[in-house]
């Protein structure tokens, strides 16, 4: 009897563990794809705005304007993106310690065709999660 309570209350509680993940996956998607929307709208400046601390420190205003139109200016217009991966960590190479989650892009493009966009954001707040770092392949 016991062990079978121990096992029900292990099943309910990571039921919890994975709707909490479940939510925070969403909000940071939303983030992450409500920042897709202004880069791909050409909006580079308003999306380095919309970038956490962290992006601005790495990647000053005026860099972050011509590489971001070097790079997506070629692969023309965005005809369709789905998210392959996520992960989240305390740790990454050039960032302080922290909480991050890293998402993995399968992106279509116009002119150059199949393309993986990773974005990384980081925790900024209570529930609050911003765009630290951006690359594309």
């Amino acid at each position: 009897m016991k062990q079978w309570f121990i096992l029900m209350l292990l099943l309910v509680c990571s039921s919890f563990a994975q709707a909490d993940d479940s939510v925070v996956l969403k909000a940071v998607e939303s983030v992450a794809r409500s920042w897709f929307e202004l880069v791909d709208d050409g909006k580079y400046k308003e999306s380095w705005e919309m970038s956490s601390t962290l992006f601005k420190t790495k990647t000053p205003e005026a860099e972050w304007l011509k590489s971001i139109a070097g790079i997506r200016t070629p692969r023309g217009a965005m005809t369709a993106r789905y998210l392959a991966t996520a992960g989240a960590t305390k740790s990454i190479s050039g960032f302080p310690d922290g909480e991050y989650i890293v998402l993995q892009f399968y992106t279509t493009f116009a002119e150059k065709g199949l393309a993986m966009e990773t974005v990384t954001l980081a925790k900024t707040g209570e529930n609050a999660w911003q765009i630290a770092d951006y690359a594309i392949k």
